[in-house]
């Protein structure tokens, strides 16, 4: 069923006599008490400002005891959620013949869609309106106008093309959808214009729907022939822009199409970080093992992180301040806690971005609240509480009444003892360090969160976008996925939030030659370290909020969108991310075996088009796109040059992927372009043991599958460089990547310890830029 998109429109007034009232709802009442809703659209201290934006949430549930009987709903479809969001504005005027010389109204817009802010123009119009004509009219006519917006032929993209979008450089990626729904749409405007102006000329109709559609010509210099360009080539395709129209007045709405679940509202998050990160956490405090990950002295945004992930109530203090601001601290803190939205979910569910003592009762039968609040008497009772944040100081207070978690079940007490060993060495080893900046946080907050903080403080520094900052702290939520599921598989055997062997037998090695289980352990899967004691050492520092994140809401909803994930994939035979890590990781070097295989099951694994957009989804184009697998290019063997053209060729012919081959530099499109002529040219063509046919016929590898280049002349010693490729690159001063180096160094170091024994350490903290997978 489709929902209007705005489902009621309140209007709020402040009485002397009675208080905050509820004047009007339309167009028919909110199931909510009436009192509670106007305390919430009239915010303390809004008369002492003329106009204050709030959003606050409704609908909300409490979940139950047993997480097993939570509802699960489709983390992409809107239609599923039962949040509604209120965009709320306040105003005063003041006014000498009012009583108390002022007089203050608040008009709200309650839907289910995300983008709030979209709407502050209309709704502020509207109450201007109301001030001028005070009638329930006025709430009528900005309902028609919100719900007369037309998203019929707003593109629909899955979740990997989000992804795809969300990280793309140019503003053209998926246009094709966008001509196709304004194809239909006109199609759809020439048969109403049929249907209305009965004898009127095929010619006229056609006409009329160009010009409603601002269709253009261009000349197509190729065969000088001229030809409809049906959407601007100006438009940014990361919105779906739109208009509505309120009393005549024409108001345009660009819909981002590239937001997550958990991202309401246009907050941003380099102030959530700038507020806190320079700030304290409260000492003397009692320690907490989901507080303190590895420091009893951790960074105050990392207390903050941990408090999220483990479920505690958490009250962001705004003392004086206009609750719309203390509104988006809130709404920052769940992306901050959910990966940028892109990695959990749950957080919106336990959020009230503005809420006073009215609703105290409500707020406390939250397990793990989020809450933004202006008045001082929250700080004074620490029993409603669990960690506070002082906006106004940076301050972060843990209360001293939050009671620690019950000890651990036995079974899982050898893998803690081993544990708890490494992690006393790492801190002893750690004390010898130098007084460096770098070296004293890494002491302090743990080598991944000291990178991790260090990266973001450097990256707002430097002045970078908000997309920017939302993906590396995506990453980092993203790593402790990893880490969860680690640690379940290690100290019970099985994860339900990540890949393990058995997700992998019942699909063979892609060309059919190897048994999936010697398959997956010559690839790896999971999370990977350098060696075991690097993954213990690491487990130490994160157990305790593991340990805490486990049985959370948040947990339980990531292990059912895992098992999702795991059922509709499409590249079913390996650990994609796992294997661009691998390729990523410039501080380790695979052995030209290794890379080979890594290459080969790229290449014969993805093969149609739904593989191919899963393989862009985690080759993000702010993150350098296909460089991982365009290294392959440079390779000194030719058997992984022709891997890599493969597989790049079967992307090239993907209508996405050809955009993301364009966005190749130079060198590479030099390599691209020189190794695609050089293998297809050749005549002397023998079959590979990985290939099925001989020739350079068509085939699920780009046009080349089963072709080999051992027979060439040219490349019967892997030590020389194919001529055209010399001339091409040599010349532009291209190095060899690191990770695909073919130095003793490299042939001797193999592949290092993961889960299974496989795999490098991943760079700093990012296993996989811009990824927001379940698993």
């Amino acid at each position: 069923m489709t929902r209007n998109h705005a489902e009621y429109i309140l209007l709020a007034e402040f009485d002397v006599d009675k208080g905050a009232s509820l004047t009007h709802q339309h167009p028919r009442p909110v199931p909510t008490d009436e009192h509670y809703l106007a305390e919430l659209m009239l915010p303390d201290g809004a008369h002492l400002r003329e106009n204050d934006w709030t959003i606050f949430f409704l609908n909300q549930e409490v979940p139950p005891s047993n997480l097993a009987e939570l509802p699960y709903t489709d983390p992409d479809n809107d239609e599923d959620n039962p949040i509604l969001y209120v965009l709320n504005l306040v105003q005063t005027r003041h006014d000498r013949e009012a009583r108390r010389g002022a007089t203050v109204k608040a008009m709200a817009i309650c839907t289910r869609h995300r983008f709030l802010d979209q709407y502050k123009h209309i709704l502020f119009l509207a109450l201007e309106n109301y001030f001028t004509s005070p009638s329930i009219e006025v709430l009528a006519n900005l309902y028609d106008a919100v719900n007369s917006m037309d998203l019929t032929y707003m593109p629909k993209l899955s979740n990997h093309e989000k992804l795809i979008l969300r990280f793309a450089e140019t503003n053209n990626m998926f246009e094709e959808k966008f001509i196709e729904a304004d194809v239909a749409e006109i199609t759809g405007l020439q048969e109403n214009m049929r249907m209305s102006r009965v004898g009127s000329s095929q010619s006229e109709l056609e006409a009329e729907a160009r010009k409603r559609h601002r269709r253009k010509t261009y000349i197509d210099l190729s065969s000088g022939q001229r030809k409809d360009n049906i959407t601007s080539k100006n438009k940014d395709r990361h919105f779906y822009e739109t208009e509505v129209f309120y009393q005549s007045i024409k108001i345009s709405v660009k819909i981002p199409l590239t937001i997550y679940r958990e991202e309401v509202g246009e907050f941003f998050m380099n102030k959530l970080i700038t507020t806190f990160a320079n700030g304290q956490v409260s000492a003397p405090r009692p320690l907490h093992p989901h507080l303190d990950s590895g420091s009893p002295q951790p960074h105050p945004l990392i207390l903050l992180i941990n408090a999220l992930l483990t479920q505690k109530r958490i009250i962001f203090l705004g003392h004086g301040r206009p609750s719309g601001e203390v509104a988006n601290y809130v709404l920052a803190a769940c992306a901050l806690g959910s990966g940028s939205g892109g990695v959990l979910r749950g957080f919106t569910n336990r959020a009230f971005p503005y809420t006073n003592l009215t609703s105290l009762d409500q707020l406390l039968e939250f397990p793990g609240f989020i809450a933004g609040v202006t008045n001082p008497a929250f700080e004074e009772h620490p029993q409603w509480w669990d960690v506070l944040c002082n906006i106004n100081t940076g301050k972060i207070i843990v209360s001293p009444l939050l009671a620690n978690p019950a000890l651990a079940a036995a079974p899982l007490q050898d893998l803690r003892k081993s544990i708890e060993v490494t992690h006393v060495k790492s801190l002893t080893s750690s004390s010898s360090s130098s007084g460096a900046k770098k070296d004293a946080q890494v002491e302090r907050y743990g080598t991944v969160d000291a990178e991790f903080i260090m990266d973001l403080m450097a990256a707002i520094g430097k002045h970078y976008g908000e997309l920017t900052i939302r993906t590396k702290i995506q990453n980092y939520i993203r790593r402790f996925v990893l880490l969860c599921a680690l640690y379940e598989y290690q100290t019970t055997g099985s994860t339900d939030i990540g890949y393990t062997p058995q997700s992998f037998e019942a699909h063979p090695h892609p060309s059919g030659h190897s048994p999936s289980a010697s398959f997956t352990s010559q690839l790896g899967f999971g999370l990977a370290f350098s060696d075991g004691e690097a993954k213990l050492r690491e487990l130490a520092l994160n157990k305790g909020r593991i340990e805490g994140f486990i049985g959370t809401i948040s947990y339980e909803y990531l292990r059912r969108d895992t098992q999702a994930f795991l059922e509709h994939r499409t590249i079913r035979a390996f650990d994609v991310e796992h294997q661009l890590v691998k390729l990523r990781d410039g501080r380790h070097y695979l052995a030209d075996d290794e890379v080979e295989t890594v290459f080969r099951a790229f290449a014969d694994a993805v093969t149609t088009e739904a593989q191919v957009i899963e393989l862009l989804s985690h080759l993000p184009q702010n993150e350098g796109g296909l460089a991982p697998l365009a290294f392959g290019l440079l390779h000194a063997s030719p058997q992984i040059r022709y891997l890599a053209v493969r597989i790049l060729n079967r992307i090239h012919q993907d209508r996405t992927g050809s955009r993301f081959i364009r966005s190749l530099n130079v060198f590479f499109r030099c390599a691209y372009d020189a190794q695609r002529l050089q293998f297809a040219t050749s005549t002397n063509v023998n079959t590979t043991p990985g290939g099925n046919s001989t020739g350079s016929g068509s085939g699920s590898g780009g046009g080349m599958a089963g072709f080999t280049a051992v027979g060439h002349p040219v490349y019967q010693s892997h030590s020389t460089t194919p001529p055209a490729l010399a001339t091409s690159v040599s010349g532009l001063g291209v190095t060899t990547h690191p990770t695909l180096s073919t130095s003793p160094v490299a042939t001797t170091t193999g592949l290092t310890e993961g889960w299974n024994g496989q795999g490098p350490s991943a760079s700093g903290y990012a296993p996989a830029p811009g990824f927001n997978h379940p698993i």
